[in-house]
């Protein structure tokens, strides 16, 4: 039978000492990409999973929508070119048309 072999859970101090320290004159910020979406259309949960306690936007209803399996591919692609889940994408495309619609 083999030992278990445990493996430390936590970096070493030796090695933390090898971490070179880090130069924030030099390091670079990247921008929320949804920060200017939020501002305008409020509070949507964008990413992935349930939203923190606290941070819902208030009760939703699940519907089903059937789309050829060609449009779905199209989609997802599409979706995944700009970096978002299928379902972000796809309310989106809804809130901006539904603005858009008199």
């Amino acid at each position: 039978m083999k030992k278990k072999v445990r493996k430390p859970k936590e970096p070493s101090a030796a090695s933390l000492r090898d971490i070179p320290p880090v130069d924030f004159d030099h390091a670079r910020v990247r921008r929320n990409p949804y920060a200017a979406r939020v501002a305008s259309e409020g509070v949507v949960h964008l990413g992935r999973g349930r939203p923190k306690k606290g941070t819902e936007t208030g009760p939703t209803v699940p519907r089903s929508v059937r789309f050829p399996a060609k449009l779905w591919t199209l989609l997802e692609e599409k979706a995944k070119a700009e970096g978002l889940t299928l379902h972000s994408a796809l309310r989106n495309a809804i809130l901006q048309w539904a603005k858009r619609t008199p």
